[in-house]
């Protein structure tokens, strides 16, 4: 059995996996979060536009699901490959992950397109909302094989270990997004003003240029894969072995967006303003800070365990992850604590409607009282996940999204009808509560001895 590793050794690791990794989530959110300020501060009634972009972001959120069900797969077994040093099955797999996020994303696109219509209808927006929505899910859509491919790639490269890289992609894709979508909206540097149209229309044309870079950075490749196209022929023997492993992971996601779109809908539906619509969509944005500081751990946690386990180093890949949450708790609770204390200050940068604003500031507020919970569901899910054990992960995340999160936000939001921040309450007790289940599975030790 290996030597227990330093925990210096663990912690320099970690963060030195997590940090590029944080940058590039943070600058992956803020690709939505332009979107959702730019819609904030088209003029006029501000809650229409907010609450359509916020709507379709949980249709995109839907995509992003199928995309991360083939980088589980692909993060996993390359991980697993880089550890043992066998070079060529991480290439198989990085081309037939890239062939597969194509083939998906041209297959949503056209769905997405003829669908849009019914997809606003379900949503249950206000009807001056609806206009919105559907231009803004029908321009995006176009952009979903680049921004597939792009996420896929990004996860082969930090599956390898490599996670600079991508993090560089990203703040590409947030720079030509900022540029590109405030010089649309607004007019400007000799753009043509296009108002809520150019919000979207710049997010494809960043995505766009994303892809680019990522297949690039992929196409170089490192020590550990290298896209080759001779790889991308579909070979349905290492498809199967990628979608056994991120179905699990996929089929989790399915059912826990179908409980959060639910929420979205109960939310849309009992007021008719958009203001709770509104204030919901920029409370998750700017919670989504404290998420992603947590899942770029959950990331390193990944990878870091899924090598160590090629290794044959289980000790290891177990103080890993706990070296993960302890960095990202840390980080999430302390901003938990600005949430609970100054949850204005956000609230009102991001929205001059005060209604909104307000109600926005008591949503950060509840939620910052369950951040350490939260970032254990995150941070362990992840360490799970990068073991292969993804079936017991998707069972007790779903046995907590479905049994309190979906139960209770029907029984508080429609039936009783108690408002946005008692659904808020509901949202944070049902992640305290997976983070106990995660947190118990992980100690149980089972992942130790799952295959990939």
């Amino acid at each position: 059995m290996p030597e227990a590793a330093p925990l210096s050794g663990v912690l320099r690791s970690v963060i030195w996996l997590a940090l590029p990794i944080m940058a590039e989530q943070i600058l992956s959110m803020a690709v939505g979060l332009t979107d959702t300020y730019l819609a904030n501060h088209l003029g006029g009634d501000a809650a229409a536009p907010t609450a359509a972009v916020g709507t379709m972001a949980y249709i995109m959120w839907f995509i992003g699901l199928i995309v991360g069900s083939i980088g589980t797969g692909s993060t996993a077994i390359i991980a697993r490959a880089s550890g043992a040093r066998h070079r060529s099955l991480a290439n198989q797999v990085a081309g037939q992950s890239i062939s597969g996020a194509l083939i998906v994303g041209l297959i949503m696109a056209v769905v997405l397109w003829v669908s849009a219509d019914g997809v606003v209808y379900i949503a249950g927006l206000a009807p001056d909302a609806r206009g919105f929505a559907r231009q803004y899910l029908r321009i995006l859509s176009l952009s979903l094989p680049f921004s597939m491919i792009m996420f896929t790639a990004n996860a082969c490269l930090r599956g390898s270990g490599d996670m600079l890289r991508p993090a560089m992609v990203m703040v590409l894709v947030d720079i030509t997004n900022v540029i590109a979508s405030f010089g649309l909206t607004y007019g400007w540097w000799g753009m043509p003003k296009l108002g809520f149209a150019g919000i979207a229309i710049g997010t494809s044309i960043s995505y766009t240029v994303g892809v680019v870079a990522a297949l690039w950075m992929l196409k170089r490749g490192n020590k550990n894969v290298r896209l080759m196209l001779g790889r991308m022929r579909l070979h349905w023997l290492t498809i199967k072995r990628i979608v056994r492993i991120g179905l699990p992971t996929a089929l989790e996601g399915l059912l826990s967006w179908s409980a959060n779109f639910a929420v979205v809908i109960v939310i849309n539906a009992t007021d008719v303003t958009n203001v709770s619509a509104a204030a919901h969509i920029n409370s998750i944005r700017i919670e989504g800070i404290s998420f992603l500081l947590g899942m770029a751990f959950a990331t390193a946690a990944a990878t870091l365990v899924g090598q160590n386990l090629g290794r044959g180093d289980p000790r290891r890949a177990a103080r890993s992850a706990w070296m993960a949450y302890v960095c990202g708790g840390g980080l999430m609770t302390a901003l938990g604590l600005f949430f609970i204390f100054a949850s204005h200050i956000p609230a009102e940068l991001i929205t001059d409607d005060p209604r909104i604003a307000a109600l926005t500031a008591k949503c950060l507020a509840v939620t910052g009282t369950i951040q350490a919970a939260f970032a254990a569901s995150i941070v362990f899910s992840g360490a799970l996940r990068g073991a292969g054990d993804t079936l017991a992960t998707m069972l007790l995340n779903l046995s907590s999204i479905i049994g309190v999160r979906f139960i209770g936000v029907l029984i508080v939001g429609w039936w009783l009808d108690m408002g946005l921040v008692a659904i808020w309450g509901v949202l944070c007790t049902e992640l305290a509560v997976r983070g106990l289940l995660i947190l118990m599975r992980f100690l149980h030790g089972g992942w130790k001895f799952a295959k990939v």
